[in-house]
Formats: structure tokens, C-alpha cells, sequence
């Protein structure tokens, strides 16, 4: 099993995932947004679908490349996770963090909705 401190420190990257994306998807106009967090054996899998403007799909799309870095880089999200603060507006540096932070990203961006699942594990 685990430790606690791993399980401990995904619960607080997920919070911080689930904060910027709900955001993310507000400032786009989001009028409906299901969340959905699963605890699994290994992990936190958490999916999102929403809504959006389609006048703010060239923001989503770019959301959608934040969200699956091409690299993840551990050592830059715990120096990144140092600086960045709570109560900042959602922008492309904290959605390049989240995206750093999950193990996993499936992004799927349409017209007018967004479809996310994302993967931290313990």
C-alpha cells in the first residue's frame, strides 16, 4: 500500500486541478459543468464535461494542448507547485502546471463542449 503522504499530495494537486479547470471553463462561458472524481487503487481519475462559448473555442483548444504536454517534466512541477499561488485567476501557466501535475489527459474539444479525463496518481 502507499504511503499517506503520496495519497495526501494528489489530493492536493487534484484540488488545485479541479479549481483551474472549473475556472477555465467559467471564464469561457460555461453555463454547465459535471464533474466527476473517482478514487481508484492507484490514483484520482477525474472527468469533466462541459460547456463553453463557441466564440472561446480557440481557448479551449488551447486548454486542450495545456492539458497534454507532449513532456511532462516532474522536478518543473514541483518548482512550478512552490510558486504559484491560490487565489490567482486561471491562465495558460496554471493550465500548463495542471497539465504537468496529471499522470494522464484525454482531451476532447467540439463545437460548443468540452470533454476532459484526467489521471494522478498515488
Amino acid at each position: 500500500m502507499k504511503q499517506g503522504k503520496h495519497i495526501q499530495n494528489a489530493r492536493r494537486k487534484m484540488r488545485r486541478v479541479v479549481d483551474e479547470i472549473y475556472n477555465a471553463l467559467l471564464l469561457a462561458g460555461g453555463t454547465e459543468i459535471d464533474l466527476s472524481l473517482r478514487r481508484e487503487a492507484d490514483g484520482l481519475r477525474l472527468r469533466v464535461d462541459g460547456n463553453f462559448v463557441p466564440q472561446r473555442r480557440g481557448e479551449m483548444d488551447k486548454m486542450a494542448e495545456l492539458l497534454q504536454p507532449a513532456v511532462r517534466n516532474p522536478a518543473m512541477v514541483e518548482e512550478f507547485w512552490a510558486l504559484t499561488g491560490g487565489d490567482r485567476f486561471t491562465g495558460d501557466s496554471e493550465l500548463a502546471l495542471v497539465g504537468q501535475i496529471a499522470d494522464t489527459a484525454s482531451v476532447t474539444v467540439g463545437e460548443d463542449r468540452i470533454s476532459i479525463e484526467l489521471y494522478i496518481g498515488f
